[in-house]
């Protein structure tokens, strides 16, 4: 990087730290503690920027990675996860929606009565799949299966929604796009089919 650039870059980030400074805690600022100033900017920008915030953030042991993006999301998990708990509270007041949410969540997280029915829900849908005979019994299906694709995160064979023109930002339009199982990585498939 040429020297000049990166003076430039560290002034104008210097004049900002004092101006953000001095806005009022209720105004997101720029986290000085999230940059690293050990770092030469001129080497390694990015660590000097962003290399505080990743030394106080490690990347948790069951993340691929990590970002302000990743955190935020665990941390709305959490917080969803403690109201449909609350809402699953048989023994609080509940209104009938949240009545209705805290049912099928405790119902969905009933760990013993579902591995007491087992594969016997899914055994209907694998009899179907069982009797496919023919390329045109497997279009049938595809088009009839009775899982809703929300389910795993993608039809049987093919996903239908709609989105932005990629061409005409002020378009929505169809598109279609691969199906599948959605699985996060390919040890998933292996731990279905060794398990």
């Amino acid at each position: 990087m040429n020297w000049k650039i990166c003076l430039l870059i560290l002034a104008v980030l210097s004049s900002a730290v004092p101006a953000f400074a001095q806005h009022s805690s209720s105004e997101p600022v720029l986290d000085v503690s999230a940059m690293d100033r050990t770092v030469d900017p001129c080497v390694d920008f990015s660590t000097y920027s962003c290399g505080g915030w990743v030394k106080q953030n490690p990347i948790p042991p069951d993340q691929a990675n990590w970002s302000t993006y990743g955190k935020l999301e665990d941390e709305n998990r959490a917080q969803l996860r403690t109201i449909l708990d609350h809402a699953a509270n048989a023994t609080g007041v509940r209104d009938a929606v949240t009545q209705k949410i805290g049912d099928y969540y405790a119902s969905c997280m009933d760990e013993p009565a579902i591995e007491k029915l087992g594969a016997k829900p899914l055994l209907p849908e694998l009899d179907r799949i069982a009797a496919l005979r023919s390329k045109q019994d497997l279009a049938e299906y595809a088009a009839t299966t009775q899982f809703p694709p929300s389910l795993y995160g993608g039809g049987t064979l093919f996903t239908f929604r709609s989105n932005q023109d990629f061409k005409d930002s002020t378009q929505v339009i169809a598109e279609a796009d691969q199906g599948g199982l959605g699985l996060p990585d390919r040890n998933y498939c292996l731990t279905v089919v060794s398990g």
